[in-house]
């Protein structure tokens, strides 16, 4: 086959095709994760806070807090949260939510879930 009909077949075929599938599951995933808060949870924190916000293993290595003890909830206003989840913490392995594609508008919502895990 001559180099000019792979350009063309790979312009019009290969192209539209990936950026098709790229497009579908980008908008399928943010349209559902967009507002869902327990799935942005689930997604993005729960990996080290655990699903009871105790710390899963791998976020007590890490030193990340325990989020339903008390006093770790009245050392902490929602703006500190909330400056936490936007510019990192003093944690080398913490990772800033907007790097992991949260919504910072988002932000309230994830803190009230935190605030739950103390009642």
């Amino acid at each position: 086959m001559e180099e000019h009909s792979l350009k063309k077949i790979f312009s019009y075929c290969v192209v539209p095709v990936a950026t098709a599938f790229s497009l579908y599951f980008g908008l399928t995933n943010s349209v559902v994760n967009a507002g869902d808060l327990n799935k942005i949870f689930k997604d993005t924190c729960e990996l080290c806070h655990g699903p009871d916000g105790k710390g899963s293993e791998a976020g007590k290595q890490f030193g990340v807090p325990d989020f339903s003890n008390a006093d770790y909830q009245k050392s902490r206003t929602d703006a500190q949260m909330k400056e936490s989840m936007t510019n990192g913490t003093k944690n080398p392995n913490y990772v800033k939510l907007s790097d992991l594609g949260v919504d910072l508008a988002d932000l309230d919502g994830l803190i009230k879930i935190v605030r739950e895990f103390c009642k």
